[in-house]
């Protein structure tokens, strides 16, 4: 490998960008071995009126996220990456759970959001766990609930109802090069027959980072290494 390479790969840096309403939590299950720092993003308190592509350029300027850097992002997280991808140059990017343009998001979003259907959900129900979110997370066993409930709880309804508006109104078209995606077949919230995804867990639901942890670690190990970074199994 050529020695300068070598340097940049050295010099990169894995950022975790998790989904709506989740925290760092949300990947405490993966075991993604390399030596490359890992930096977990906390969302930066949306702005009035902020864009998204607004919002990411402030993420890259607070993170300090370059050119080379590799990106990891769950769910809402995909969609951020995704317009990170517009402006800087990431060595590789990985969606998990997520989609990477408009018509990969199920029909009833983009029906939302023509209609602004999403304006109707309270802001107080947001942080509040219940039986419909367990429902479309595929949510049974107690720890996992459990997990839920505390990430949820914990989490910022204003974030989440800026970010909701921002998923329902995404006009992205153009699926950013050295992208992966990693999806679920029995994803509720984002079904797998509305992604074109590279890689399939069968049986996974939305939650593939918690439930499904040993399979996706495999496939960022298999990934970075297919970029060039060093990885240990």
């Amino acid at each position: 490998m050529d020695k300068r390479l070598s340097n940049k790969k050295t010099l990169a840096q894995i950022f975790f960008f998790t989904g709506l309403g989740a925290d760092e939590r949300a990947f405490s299950q993966l075991e993604v071995q390399t030596s490359l720092p890992k930096i977990h993003v906390a969302w930066l308190k949306p702005q009035r009126k902020e864009t998204l592509p607004a919002y990411c350029r402030r993420l890259i300027k607070h993170y300090k996220i370059k050119n080379g850097d590799v990106l990891i992002g769950l769910s809402f997280g995909g969609l951020v990456v995704t317009e990170i991808n517009k402006l800087i140059k990431p060595a590789l990017s990985i969606l998990i759970s997520s989609v990477s343009t408009r018509k990969e998001l199920p029909l009833l979003y983009r029906i939302a959001g023509r209609l602004n259907l999403h304006n109707l959900i309270p802001k107080s129900s947001l942080n509040k766990p219940n039986r419909l979110k367990y429902y479309f997370f595929s949510l049974k066993k107690p720890a996992q609930k459990q997990l839920f409930d505390d990430i949820i709880t914990d989490a910022d309804p204003d974030f989440d109802q800026w970010a909701i508006e921002k998923i329902v109104h995404w006009k992205n078209s153009k699926r950013p090069e050295n992208l992966y995606k990693i999806n679920g077949s029995s994803d509720r919230i984002i079904p797998v027959r509305k992604a074109s995804s590279d890689f399939v867990i069968e049986g996974g639901s939305h939650f593939l980072t918690w439930e499904n942890a040993d399979a996706v670690s495999e496939i960022i190990r298999q990934l970075l290494e297919k970029n060039g970074f060093e990885t240990k199994k």
